[in-house]
């Protein structure tokens, strides 16, 4: 029997190219979507519309049945000053990037998953203006990925710290952005969604069998840079 995926916030850029890889591996999808979707039909593929902003992880979850992997991918980015922002927009954040990676990943092991990978971000540590919220949640999920691979173990819990990602047509919208990026990293570039897929797919492979609890930096070397 194939494993079974479940992959969140499957719409959008990373999520798309998650579904492509593991279906291009023979795995069974299932796609979360919020309310619109762009991902091409398949056999393997099952999109469930689902919004983490009214409704529990575990409702998702028990609708969904068995899985053997949980990537939870789904994020809100949306950018606002701190001293701007209302407590209904504070706390929609904390339920997508906080408290439905944790419901889910809870509901995953009743579903039968031995992996899980939470997907974090470079501004965990430090946001940029504007995203101070997604910066603190990010930071909230990894705390969350530690806890989580000792209380669900044997599950192994992972997550990946992502920089900079996006298609060749990024550095045409956001010049200034990617240029600083550039600056300010070894790699001197920043990453496809194509490449996250393959390390996340290699994170939840035999490779990383003895990996649990673990954040890993795939930000081109920004964790070792001064800042961008």
């Amino acid at each position: 029997m194939s494993e079974r995926v479940l992959i969140t916030g499957a719409n959008g850029l990373i999520g798309r190219a998650l579904v492509d890889k593991y279906v291009s591996k023979d795995y069974q999808v299932v796609a979360q979507v919020r309310n619109s979707q762009n991902l091409s039909p398949r056999k393997s593929l099952e999109i469930k519309t689902f919004d983490f902003d009214k409704s529990s992880g575990a409702d998702l979850l028990a609708n969904i049945g068995r899985i053997d992997i949980l990537i939870n991918n789904a994020a809100n980015q949306e950018v606002i000053p701190i001293s701007d922002i209302s407590r209904s927009k504070f706390e929609e954040i904390l339920r997508v990037n906080v408290i439905a990676p944790s419901e889910l990943a809870i509901a995953a092991k009743t579903a039968g998953a031995s992996r899980i990978v939470n997907l974090t971000s470079v501004e965990a540590d430090v946001a940029k203006a504007g995203h101070e919220i997604y910066g603190a949640s990010k930071a909230a999920l990894e705390a969350l990925t530690r806890t989580l691979a000792n209380v669900l173990a044997p599950v192994r819990v992972n997550g990946i710290r992502l920089g900079l990602i996006g298609e060749p047509e990024l550095a045409s919208r956001w010049p200034t952005g990617v240029t600083n990026w550039k600056n300010a990293v070894a790699a001197k570039r920043y990453a496809s969604p194509e490449e996250v897929a393959d390390f996340v797919f290699q994170v939840t492979g035999k490779e990383f069998s003895y990996s649990t609890g673990a954040i890993f930096d795939f930000d081109g070397g920004k964790s070792s840079s001064a800042g961008w």
